[in-house]
């Protein structure tokens, strides 16, 4: 089977058996002081989220695997899907359940696109900070966003919610009825340039691998 980028996540993602991870975001400002004491703060870029991750040990043959699929990406070249371990669904719906086959759709985006509306949740269905969100938008090429819900939202009976903070701001180029993923949305990525620890062999296991990852729109 021919090797196709980026990763889905079935090829890395799904087969890491993850230790710890620290999800984080890289900011791109500019910052000067005043002499007031004043930090004066300036986006030059849309922050970019970040994982650091550190695997389990495991059986050398495993571990070989998950460092030769690594190494398929070409250091940067390619990218990979990448899905938060820690929110893989909504907090108050663990495994999915709820949400079902719902498809979920952008409703509305104000001109701030500080926040999103959404349609086709499940009546009362519930989402809260910290929960995650994929969009896949415009084509040739497809772009993705990967965002965080900033505040506790309801949907109404019509399975629609008003506008909910989220984090960053939604990309320009997203509009009303690009579909919206809650389960196991990933984050498109590559691997932070010379992060990629394929492990030590230890008598029967390999350990202490890991890679930095950082998102790539």
């Amino acid at each position: 089977m021919t090797v196709s980028y980026p990763y889905p996540l079935s090829a890395l993602s799904d087969r890491l058996n993850v230790q710890t991870i620290v999800w984080s975001i890289q900011r791109n400002d500019e910052l000067s002081g005043l002499g007031s004491g004043q930090i004066i703060q300036a986006e030059l870029a849309p922050p970019l989220w970040t994982g650091e991750v550190v695997l389990d040990m495991d059986y050398h043959d495993g571990a070989k695997q998950i460092a030769a699929i690594i190494r398929k990406l070409h250091g940067a070249q390619e990218a990979f899907f990448l899905c938060d371990p820690l929110s893989k669904y909504p907090q108050s719906d663990p495994d999915g359940v709820l949400l079902g086959s719902s498809v979920v759709q952008v409703d509305a985006i104000p001109s701030h696109r500080a926040s999103i509306a959404l349609k086709g949740l499940p009546p009362g269905y519930n989402l809260l900070p910290g929960d995650k969100m994929q969009i896949a938008y415009g084509v040739d090429p497809t772009r993705y966003a990967f965002l965080e819900i900033s505040e506790s939202a309801t949907a109404s009976g019509d399975g629609s919610t008003g506008y909910i903070g989220v984090f960053p701001h939604v990309p320009v180029g997203i509009g009303i009825n690009d579909i919206v993923t809650l389960a196991k949305p990933a984050c498109r990525c590559v691997i932070v340039p010379g992060s990629h620890n394929p492990g030590t062999g230890n008598g029967m296991f390999t350990e202490g691998a890991g890679f930095k990852a950082i998102q790539k729109k």
